[in-house]
């Protein structure tokens, strides 16, 4: 997969509801591997100390193949599992189902009358949705990168036309030229060349730089 959706870098807000004088408390985080997930935990766990479970589920990978949950004490299959299946099944457009990178937790401060499975169930569904619903959602994507060197009266024509379609990181001035760093999505490299040999009259060559993951607003 070339791109999916992941919670933005910063601080999302909790979002906090009362089911039968229990309240429920959901957090939502981004995570790149299970050490930064738990890293995120311990924090919750840290400043609800008074909590009476803090479960939780994380998914990471633009494959989504790492996937943890944990009902922290709460009956089996009534926390994790639902918080889990909560961000799995959430569509981050119409038919897609892609949310990953992104840990939930949620606290349960217990207020003395027992939901049963089924209420447990709906309570930790509800919370997980509620949070997710109030994170700010951002597009990841896996972006090929390559360089090109021009003559420093070309530099800032090409630059104009190709930010059009194409995304262009600081250009840098080196003895030979002006050196241009290009970004292009998955599937579009034919475009670039034809694009490239358009504005140079054939004259300048592409040289890849590998790829690497951006954010970008959905």
């Amino acid at each position: 997969m070339d791109a999916y959706v992941v919670p933005a870098k910063m601080k999302h807000r909790p979002v906090e509801i009362e089911i039968k004088r229990s309240r429920f408390i959901g957090f939502v985080a981004r995570v790149e591997d299970e050490e930064d997930a738990r890293q995120f935990l311990s924090n919750i766990r840290n400043e609800h100390p008074q909590a009476r479970h803090v479960c939780h589920a994380f998914v990471i990978g633009a494959d989504r193949r790492t996937q943890r949950f944990s009902d922290d004490g709460e009956p089996s299959g009534t926390a994790g599992t639902p918080i889990l299946e909560a961000i799995t099944h959430r569509q981050t457009s119409e038919g897609k189902t892609e949310l990953s990178d992104v840990a939930v937790a949620v606290g349960r401060y217990f207020g003395g009358i027992k939901l049963g499975a089924g209420g447990l169930v709906q309570a930790y569904s509800d919370s997980t949705a509620r949070a997710l619903d109030s994170a700010k959602l951002v597009k990841r994507a896996k972006l090929g990168i390559v360089s090109l060197t021009v003559p420093y009266e070309d530099a800032g024509r090409l630059e104009t036309d190709l930010r059009n379609n194409f995304t262009l990181r600081q250009t840098q001035y080196g003895a030979s030229g002006a050196i241009l760093t290009i970004c292009y999505p998955s599937g579009t490299y034919e475009k670039l060349q034809t694009k490239i040999a358009e504005l140079s009259a054939g004259k300048a060559m592409l040289e890849k730089q590998g790829f690497e993951w951006v954010d970008y607003e959905k």
